[in-house]
């Protein structure tokens, strides 16, 4: 039973690598519209990105609506209250990288929160299967197997859960 957890856990880690290799292939740069979802670095605004939805987009300036409300685990992040804040004037003369959304994205998640699962499963189980009296190295090795298995199914699915979204480079209008 040890050999196939194992083998398991050898094939699936052995079987990500090509996955989001091919996953992070080089696509052709987009044209951003309006009602696009976008992701938007123009640092002498800003140091971190901005996103949103384009609102309007004309020749010299891109309006981006960045109150958008998104759902993860059941919990909504509620938009901004104040259109002040809510809305985004950004001039196309500042934006060094524009990004458009390809959607939702699990597989890269999905790998990280099982070995990130794995790690913490065998680590608790490890430790949770040693005896109080004479604890020895042997105790704490026999105890991860199961718990790697485990963590790393529960960690999968809490980051096939949560996920994340693919970016696709696009073409910033000049």
């Amino acid at each position: 039973m040890q050999r196939l957890v194992h083998l398991g856990l050898v094939w699936a880690l052995a079987g990500a690598g090509p996955v989001a290799a091919a996953a992070q292939g080089a696509e052709p740069a987009r044209d951003p519209e309006v009602g696009a979802r976008v992701r938007v670095f123009a640092p002498d605004l800003r140091t971190d990105r901005y996103v949103g939805r384009i609102q309007s987009l004309d020749a010299s300036v891109m309006v981006l609506d960045t109150g958008e409300v998104r759902t993860v685990l059941g919990v909504e992040s509620g938009p901004v209250l104040v259109d002040r804040f809510r809305r985004v004037t950004i001039r196309l003369s500042t934006i060094q990288a524009l990004e458009v959304s390809g959607g939702r994205y699990a597989a890269g998640t999905t790998v990280k929160g099982a070995l990130f699962g794995a790690l913490i499963g065998g680590l608790l189980s490890g430790l949770g299967s040693m005896p109080e009296v004479n604890p020895d190295a042997n105790d704490f090795v026999r105890g991860v197997p199961p718990g790697l298995a485990i963590g790393a199914v529960a960690g999968g699915v809490l980051g096939w859960i949560i996920g994340g979204e693919r970016w696709l480079p696009a073409r910033v209008p000049r």
